[in-house]
């Protein structure tokens, strides 16, 4: 009997132990969690990389625009003043869109995947439920990538963009502004080849649009005619200003 008793007190004791590791290992952990890092290296220095250029490009400006007001600042003549006042607005005139660009760049078009292997099958079954087509965000996104990396003037299937420009859907077709585009959509880009080409593949615009079973062609080419902004333009908010005495 008092064999019995000593052998159950040894199990309970031995349970007892266990019981108490473990509590000991639970609150050790609530006190002092393990913290993962959530992001791989990689893309932590992508993203260093990212705002880097962003930093860079800022820099850039303001100093273009230190130098603009010193131009002004300095000028001894009006001719001198006029001068900076011409070359400013053609300036602004290329960004506004209400000329033609030309320059070096890369032409991307939006095409149709051959069809997946049997081995995709899940991406494939993923493609089929997304309906596999662009929409407005699509296009929206990819233009941004392109203004973000450098791109200085972007038009798709003949259509230049400016800041007012909105790309959206209507029914089953996609229109900038007031004009309809058809697929395939063809957009032309200026800008450094080498740096726009770097930007979609970091951004993963390949891989992005493989969902929709489209794939992007890819080309850079030395000379792009980007051609003006040709829809009509509404004033909402300016006003001509009036001279002195005007009533």
């Amino acid at each position: 009997m008092l064999q019995k008793r000593s052998k159950i007190t040894f199990i309970l004791a031995i349970i007892s132990a266990i019981i108490g590791v473990m509590l000991a290992v639970q609150l050790r952990s609530n006190i002092d969690p393990v913290h993962k890092e959530s992001r791989s290296i990689a893309e932590l220095r992508t993203s260093l990389q990212k705002e880097l250029e962003k930093h860079k490009n800022l820099l850039a400006d303001i100093s273009k625009y230190n130098q603009l007001y010193y131009q002004y600042e300095t000028s001894l003549s009006e001719d001198e003043s006029l001068s900076v006042m011409v070359e400013e607005l053609a300036r602004n005139r290329k960004m506004a869109g209400m000329i033609p660009m030309e320059g070096k760049g890369i032409e991307l078009t939006i095409v149709d995947a051959p069809m997946l292997d049997e081995n995709s099958h899940e991406e494939h079954m993923y493609a089929s439920f997304t309906g596999g087509y662009i929409d407005d965000e699509d296009l929206r996104w990819l233009v941004n990538i392109l203004f973000a990396n450098g791109g200085q003037a972007v038009s798709i299937n003949g259509h230049r963009l400016i800041a007012t420009t909105a790309i959206r859907n209507v029914g089953d077709v996609i229109q900038i502004d007031t004009r309809t585009i058809q697929p395939p959509y063809e957009l032309k880009v200026l800008g450094e080849p080498d740096v726009l080409l770097s930007a979609l593949k970091l951004e993963g615009v390949e891989e992005y649009f493989q969902l929709a079973n489209k794939r992007i062609v890819a080309e850079k080419q030395e000379n792009l005619l980007i051609p003006a902004y040709r829809e009509q333009r509404i004033i909402q908010h300016m006003k001509p200003v009036k001279e002195k005495g005007d009533s």
